[in-house]
């Protein structure tokens, strides 16, 4: 089961500053061919993706699995939360 994981987040934004290298790390760890990562800065966001996955706060994570959203998360989460929210 193909899993991504999309973050929302801004450059002026401070959670999304602080939850940047978290992020980068899991994705260290985690990123395979059965899980991809994305991070898109909702002010650059051509595709409105932003808007597609009603992201209304950010930092904002999003989990699709097979192409479809099965989860969400609004604000930061700590490396270990974010594993279980990525895995579980």
């Amino acid at each position: 089961m193909a899993k991504q994981v999309i973050k929302f987040f801004a450059d002026w934004c401070g959670p999304c500053r602080a939850y940047g290298p978290t992020f980068s790390k899991v994705k260290e760890e985690l990123e395979s061919d059965e899980i991809t990562f994305l991070e898109i800065n909702v002010e650059e966001d051509t595709e409105n993706l932003s808007g597609e996955y009603k992201v209304k706060g950010i930092p904002h994570t999003v989990l699709l699995e097979n192409g479809v959203k099965v989860k969400e998360q609004s604000g930061g989460m700590p490396d270990q939360m974010l594993k279980e929210f990525i895995l579980n």
